[in-house]
């Protein structure tokens, strides 16, 4: 067989029939650009949660696929842990969502699209920015932004933390009588006994 029919096979298996249940994606199959982001809203085109809208949780670029909040759920069994009282118990989890079964939808007419980045240019610095816009429209889909403040931890101090005092402390005074490195007994035994500059 040749060696093209084999990587085609290999694409169409991991890319087509098996969005969901893929371990592993080839390097010359995974997407180079995306498209959709974390916190886009996305319709699902196919599957058991077709017709049905929902928020990109995670993006899984490694398996070309998404995580999609309250979307494609499966059940987990976890097992009991070694010292832990606990029984047994079951959860309820997101479940990946090949990238291929879902589209963006436009803000305006709130239907799913087909789109494309655009360089933009910013008149007030001059850069050149990539955008996504609608294929055939000028309507732009802005990138969601990061909720910041949800990913800020209050810092609480540990035992093992230095203190700000210990730290301000000077503990080194520049001497220029004193050298500024160790003395030659402690050189010597950091020296390669078996080189000829020895």
């Amino acid at each position: 067989m040749q060696p093209s029919l084999v990587a085609g096979m290999r694409r169409m298996i991991n890319t087509k029939l098996q969005p969901t249940r893929v371990k592993y994606v080839a390097p010359e199959d995974k997407i180079k650009m995306w498209r959709i982001v974390r916190g886009d809203e996305v319709f699902i085109r196919s599957g058991k949660e077709k017709g049905k809208t929902g928020t990109v949780k995670k993006v899984l670029r490694s398996l070309n696929s998404l995580l999609i909040t309250d979307k494609n759920m499966v059940t987990k069994h976890i097992r009991p842990q070694p010292g832990d009282p606990t029984k047994a118990t079951r959860i309820q989890m997101e479940a990946p969502i090949h990238v291929s079964n879902v589209s963006l939808i436009d803000p305006q007419t709130r239907q799913p699209v087909k789109t494309h980045y655009r360089a933009v240019v910013d008149p007030t610095n001059g850069k050149s920015e990539r955008k996504r816009f609608v294929v055939g429209t000028e309507v732009e889909i802005p990138k969601p932004k990061a909720d910041i403040a949800k990913y800020k931890l209050e810092r609480v101090d540990s035992p093992k933390d230095t203190s700000p005092q210990l730290a301000r402390e000077v503990t080194f005074t520049p001497n220029i009588d004193v050298p500024p490195f160790p003395s030659s007994s402690i050189l010597d035994e950091l020296r390669n006994p078996y080189s000829k500059f020895h």
